[in-house]
């Protein structure tokens, strides 16, 4: 224990610890330290809050006190002790505190902000009077509020004091008084300013107020990115004019400098606004066309119906800009109609003029489409002026009545931000294939002038075949109501009377079976397209370029998917890894996260009863959940994926005592695990068989399928050279192959075959691997393309003395088909055969001997390369996998269909 170091922990309270931590072996320098709740490292903080009862006391400057936030969520309810040590984990001499970490009695959601409130969803099981709610800033306790709340659901405010009204954004805890946990956590800001934009005298030129609105940081992401270019003087002070175009607003416009729209010779994507008058709005649009940065090539044709202000001359406004103009008003959707004949991109893509689209808007709506041939058509997040959310698709009820999913909402809420088949998408921003187009003959004519033509060209999208989506990260401001109004009863608005209708007329056979209407239905029936709901768990979200584990992840959820599963994610720590998360958000799956779900059991206790099943990915995560979902639904089926057999790898490994034990620890955690779950998933059956062993008793054990994606023919046998390692270097076995190589068989190959050269791959490669450098040995690093591993070299080498599970760099050689030379515990459940497939080798001498055989003989060469792709067409297709994956599923009571067969 320290001697020199000492704390005292004070108070436990809407996840702030709070207390002071003195090391005086670092005089008054702030100290560091690890928060252990009971024994397990939770977290850190550091000692650096000054307190005068601390100076007065004589620990120098009296800085060495702490309020730390604490991510509890892996915490279970219950009593539990908090200590601290040193932050290379001494133990520290001070108290053990010991708190109640108790269920909240209430659900907070935040619904949205107001100009002085966060205004919060809450649910309760029963009423609750004479509360007081503790308001966090940063870190620091703002103050408490006296709150009740009633019965089931109700709304409850909470106020930010005037200090805090400055427009700067802040980090805000929510907790109650008198309990640990916090209640809600995320960040916000409040303008100082309440005036309504168009009622403030140049905003734009007003210190501070040209940010002040949603639309601006959108703006700065685009101007970064443009900047991030190698571009002109003239394109750079073309988007310096549309940013301050944007910056100044449509509203009182009168003036309308020259802006220039880009010009391609090919534009991809033709992008249709349709306009009468109301210029301001068309040209405040097509600024933000030219700001926004895209790097897909468009063609804007303005369609504009008669119009008698500027639009009538907006050719003289706006360079490069397309114009269809109309003899005769045609109204709203012949207008389009007729400017869609004179289109030349593969995409026509329909903006309403009262739109301010952001970065990457349009190359999100075509990576999308473009990438799956089934997508007929694909549309926008719609965000309203304030930066509320209006539309995340829509869902046309079994009445025919259409709704705009999430209107009002937080936009950054997981259920809205994920690609998923919608009802239909709205015509603000909306993209159609061009041949589809013309297929399903537009928009449909029975519908003009004007309304419920983008809900009915979904359906018939839809009729023909193909898909309709919506995509979360194309985000566009629509303005609505600029342009049209919002009174049913005049103008072109009372057409959207008249056309309900008509759409319900000849679309209520297809809905019928669409759901009842109701925003307690909204969150079920808004996904479409599925069978079932599935939870998967994992440690954090997959990265394919990282491991193999995270390649195999992505499949298995796709499998999932093929297989008719909506699949929800959750890492055990709840976090958002940013470009990790939007990419399993892209690929359709609902990602949970803080500060939307602040807990484990928060988020259980919410999503649980909606799902069919639970994939849970690793024992250590298993560990975490299992226990609180048999509680909640003693029912639900939970399939494990045990990724590898952790401590099968531990024991092959372990060169000591210590190792030794700690195998033994994971021995007892993972096969305690198996115990529980309903199905054990394992790559290979060496597995299957160790764990029986233990636990002497038959199971529900599956081989978990792996599929490996077609891959481009390579070079040939004579067209490459040198032999190749691949791995992963925060993983010890890979860290061992590498020593291994280096050590033992790479001096006997320089002896014999020095022409032979090693090249080593991989991520989080040690420093100390650039000493192995030498004459024919090359530490490459991190390979951003598997291509440039696998077809440059003649052999893959694979010397792994530990481990367990099945390995992914072999599995993509033999999709590759570069032959191998392995040991046994590399070539483990792969169905590769010695002298069949594979060479295998587990001595130096052996290792030297296949790789110098292989390396020079084609015909070997060749029969390995061809025996690798007979086993993966056999045993590692998708068409294989989703038969393994339908039999795992069965085996638990839940069946689906494969979604290719509906």
């Amino acid at each position: 224990m320290s001697e020199t170091a000492q704390f005292v922990i004070e108070d436990f309270t809407a996840g702030f610890l709070s207390g002071w931590y003195f090391n005086n072996t670092k005089s008054s320098e702030s100290s560091s330290f690890q928060i252990e709740i009971n024994g397990k490292v939770i977290g850190t903080g550091e000692a650096n809050l000054f307190r005068q009862d601390l100076k007065e006391a004589g620990f120098t400057d009296g800085c060495h006190a702490f309020r730390v936030f604490i991510d509890d969520k892996i915490t279970q309810y219950g009593e539990l002790s908090i200590r601290l040590c040193s932050d290379t984990g001494d133990k520290i001499a001070g108290n053990s505190f010991v708190f109640e970490r108790l269920k909240p009695v209430f659900e907070m959601d935040l619904k949205f902000t107001d100009s002085f409130n966060l205004i919060f969803n809450t649910y309760a099981d029963q009423a609750y009077s004479n509360l007081r709610i503790q308001l966090n800033a940063g870190n620091e306790i703002v103050y408490f509020q006296p709150f009740s709340i009633s019965e089931g659901n109700s709304q409850v405010s909470v106020s930010i004091p005037t200090e805090l009204l400055d427009g700067i954004e802040r980090l805000y805890t929510i907790g109650l008084e008198g309990s640990s946990n916090a209640l809600w956590q995320g960040h916000a800001k409040f303008s100082p300013i309440l005036t309504p934009r168009e009622h403030l005298k140049n905003p734009h030129k007003t210190s501070r107020l040209i940010s002040d609105c949603a639309q601006s940081s959108f703006r700065y992401e685009s101007l970064k990115l443009w900047f991030d270019e190698n571009l002109d003087l003239p394109t750079l002070n073309n988007i310096h004019k549309a940013h301050n175009v944007l910056c100044e607003g449509w509203s009182d416009r009168n003036e309308y400098p020259k802006i220039t729209l880009p010009k391609f010779d090919k534009p991809i994507v033709s992008i249709i606004i349709p306009a009468y008058n109301k210029f301001e709005l068309t040209y405040h649009c097509i600024a933000s066309l030219i700001l926004a940065f895209n790097k897909t090539p468009f063609e804007v044709i303005l369609a504009d119906d008669c119009s008698t202000d500027e639009t009538e001359e907006a050719e003289n406004y706006i360079e490069n800009l397309v114009v269809s103009r109309n003899k005769k008003n045609l109204m709203f959707l012949r207008n389009c109609n007729k400017a869609a004949e004179i289109c030349q991109g593969e995409y026509l893509l329909f903006l309403n003029n009262d739109t301010e689209v952001t970065s990457c808007w349009l190359d999100e709506l075509i990576d999308i489409i473009s990438s799956n041939d089934n997508c007929g058509l694909v549309g926008s997040k719609l965000l309203n002026e304030d930066g509320s959310l209006q539309e995340a698709g829509g869902i046309v009820w079994a009445s025919c009545t259409p709704w705009n999913v999430g209107n009002g909402e937080n936009p950054n809420k997981p259920e809205y931000n994920y690609v998923r088949h919608a009802d239909y998408l709205s015509g603000a921003s909306l993209c159609i294939r061009k041949d589809i187009w013309e297929q399903v003959e537009g928009f449909s004519d029975y519908l003009a002038p004007a309304y419920f033509e983008d809900t009915d060209i979904a359906f018939k999208v839809r009729e023909a075949g193909y898909s309709t989506l919506y995509v979360p990260s194309s985000e566009v401001f629509h303005f609505e109501g600029m342009t049209n109004g919002r009174d049913l009863n005049s103008g072109v608005k009372k057409n959207q009377v008249v056309n309900f209708k008509k759409f319900a007329q000849r679309w209520s056979s297809t809905v019928r079976y669409n759901g009842q209407q109701g925003i307690e239905n909204l969150q079920i029936e808004k996904d479409r397209k599925i069978q079932k709901r599935i939870l998967v768990l994992d440690y954090t979200a997959p990265d394919p370029n990282r491991d193999a584990g995270s390649y195999a992840a992505i499949q298995e959820i796709k499998l999932m998917q093929s297989l008719g599963f909506k699949v929800t994610f959750a890492t055990d720590n709840l976090a958002h890894l940013g470009d990790l998360t939007i990419k399993l958000q892209k690929m359709g799956v609902e990602v949970l996260y803080a500060p939307f779900y602040i807990s484990i059991d928060y988020m259980l206790s919410k999503r649980l009863k909606e799902m069919d099943a639970v994939y849970i990915t690793r024992y250590y995560v298993a560990q975490s959940f299992v226990d609180r979902i048999k509680s909640l639904q003693p029912s639900i089926p939970i399939l494990f994926n045990n990724a590898d057999l952790h401590f099968l790898r531990e024991l092959r490994a372990a060169k000591s005592d210590e190792e030794l034990t700690k195998a033994l620890k994971t021995r007892g955690d993972e096969l305690d695990i198996c115990k529980k779950v309903d199905a054990i998933l394992c790559y290979n059956s060496t597995e299957h068989a160790v764990i029986t062993s233990h636990i002497l008793e038959q199971r529900n054990f599956h081989i978990t399928p792996w599929v490996l994606e077609s891959k481009k023919t390579g070079p040939s046998f004579d067209e490459r050279e040198g032999i190749a390692f691949l791995g992963g270097y925060g993983h010890q076995p890979n860290v061992e192959a590498v020593e291994y190589l280096v050590d033992k068989i790479m001096p006997l190959l320089q002896s014999s075959r020095p022409d032979i050269k090693l090249y080593v791959y991989g991520s989080k490669m040690p420093k100390s691997f650039s000493d192995y450098e030498c004459e024919n040995i090359e530490m490459v690093g991190f390979a951003e393309n598997l291509d440039d591993v696998f077809h440059k070299h003649r052999v893959f080498v694979a010397p792994l003395l530990s481990g367990s599970g099945i390995k992914g760099k072999v599995l993509e050689a033999m999709a590759y088909q570069v032959p191998c030379v392995l040991t046994d515990v590399a070539a483990e459940g792969t169905g590769l055969s010695n002298g069949i497939s594979c060479y295998i080798a587990n001595t130096p001498e052996e290792w030297n001997k296949n790789i110098i055989d292989l390396y020079d003989n084609p015909k070997i060469w060749n029969d390995f390369s061809q025996g690798e792709k007979q086993i993966v067409k056999e045993q590692y297709s998708q068409e294989n996998g989703l038969k393994k994956f339908s039999e795992i599923f069965s085996s638990v009571g839940v069946y689906t269909s494969d979604l290719r067969d509906i």
